[in-house]
């Protein structure tokens, strides 16, 4: 029987040398994961094809480029993650957060929560991305957070809105975020269908937590000054909190999806290493993951 492969976001060392992360990809691999999601990190400084080989070396793949992040969102993008997806041999480019996130975290990127017709011209651009981009075999997965499911516009939620008003964008479903925004992701899974491009396995115990967003960026640019606290999920190694694991995971085989993507945005009690390792295991045990 045909199974998914584990794949990654995150989980990397912050701030430490080339070779920790070198270090640290090679212990991933060597416990069974294949894949690394946002591949541009290969392509900063150094040499991007001896990067890629070396990823290959460890049996992994790079799954994606991305795109801007929402604030400077513009069609003018399109050669430039064209040209990135041809030097990583992906055909998927990944927007990771939009405006609407980045404002509900207290980011300040926008003065104001994106009105209808704001969020609708972030949406037009995505399109309008995603359609040049599929020119060239080239995917655009938008990947959810719970705000997509809990701001409403006209009596609808604005992730259905998203799905109903494009053609040519594709969504990566995070499952916890779904779930932390009211949704059930196998249902999410269902409306989706060929439209879903990738699952993230994200996972919380109840309860909610407070997280100071600290910028990792440059200390001088105000765009990255936030250091509001906000409510998040009690986040745990995906598999080991209330996320249907199980259920998701044989969907998205049934689906066609070759990967099971595992991400956590900060560890509750185990080390990043611990979770990862633990993650893994507890996919595989459902049989659906290779």
């Amino acid at each position: 029987m045909k199974k998914l492969k584990a794949g990654f976001i995150g989980f990397l060392p912050f701030g430490g040398s080339p070779e920790d992360m070198w270090k640290t990809l090679e212990s991933y691999a060597k416990i069974g994961y294949k894949g690394i999601e946002l591949g541009d990190m290969f392509l900063r400084g150094g040499d991007p094809e001896e990067s890629l080989k070396r990823v290959k070396d460890l049996g992994m793949e790079v799954l994606c480029t991305n795109i801007p992040m929402a604030a400077n969102l513009s069609i003018d993008c399109v050669p430039t993650v064209i040209e990135n997806a041809h030097k990583l041999g992906v055909h998927r480019a990944a927007c990771m957060v939009s405006a609407m996130k980045f404002h509900s975290q207290g980011m300040f990127m926008l003065e104001h929560f994106p009105t209808y017709d704001e969020a609708m011209r972030e949406l037009e651009t995505l399109e309008a991305i995603a359609k040049e981009l599929a020119k060239e075999d080239i995917v655009l997965s938008f990947h959810n957070h719970e705000t997509e499911f809990i701001t409403f516009y006209k009596g609808e939620s604005w992730f259905d809105q998203m799905v109903k008003n494009t053609e040519y964008l594709q969504f990566e479903l995070d499952c916890g975020w779904a779930m932390y925004g009211h949704r059930d992701p196998l249902k999410v899974m269902d409306l989706l269908g060929g439209r879903l491009a990738a699952i993230h396995i994200k996972d919380y115990m109840e309860g909610s937590v407070s997280q100071h967003n600290m910028s990792k960026f440059e200390d001088n640019d105000p765009m990255y000054q936030f250091h509001v606290p906000v409510d998040m999920p009690n986040l745990c190694a995906p598999g080991a909190g209330l996320l249907p694991t199980y259920d998701i995971l044989e969907k998205a085989l049934k689906m066609g999806l070759d990967y099971a993507i595992i991400e956590q945005d900060f560890q509750k009690i185990l080390t990043q290493e611990e979770s990862v390792l633990l993650a893994y295991l507890l996919m595989k045990e459902t049989g659906f993951v290779e």
